[in-house]
């Protein structure tokens, strides 16, 4: 009788340890999976690329530099959102008052949106305006170089 219960007791316990083998075999292939997708994900990650539109505003009167930027960011904001706008982050650079043309900075992933909000703006400070977009660069200096050959 007590032979009978070791046997079942050493078969018991044969069944318990292979099962937390195969357990443990399962978890490590789990770990091993997390790990390489956060490793992927490190290296993923990448320094936010900024581009510079070149821009010509067609306008009435002469516009100003504060006027230029206030309208940009108005009509972005009423448009896609505030959050969305912090998120492009658009700034004027550069803008020359007398010709018109001027150079806005912007986060690689929301070109587009700074294109379409440049299309909408028709007025700035009660002026009929049309903003053109006229060249997208990846480097200020070629922004300010283009800037320059329009002048001419």
């Amino acid at each position: 009788m007590v032979e009978y219960i070791l046997l079942a007791l050493l078969i018991a316990s044969v069944i318990v340890f292979s099962s937390s083998i195969l357990l443990l075999q399962k978890s490590l292939r789990y770990f091993r999976a997390v790990k390489t997708l956060m490793e992927n994900r490190v290296k993923g990650v990448k320094k936010p690329r900024k581009r510079y539109v070149v821009f010509a505003v067609i306008c009435e009167d002469r516009v100003l530099f504060k006027s230029v930027e206030n309208a940009v960011k108005e009509k972005f904001v009423e448009y896609y959102g505030e959050s969305m706008y912090h998120k492009a982050s658009p700034r004027l650079i550069l803008y020359d008052e007398t010709t018109g043309r001027g150079v806005i900075r912007v986060l690689h992933t929301c070109t587009d949106y700074l294109l379409a909000t440049m299309g909408l703006i028709k007025k700035i400070n009660d002026k009929n305006c049309i903003m053109l977009p006229i060249k997208t660069t990846g480097t200020l200096r070629k922004a300010r170089e283009y800037v320059e050959k329009l002048k001419l």
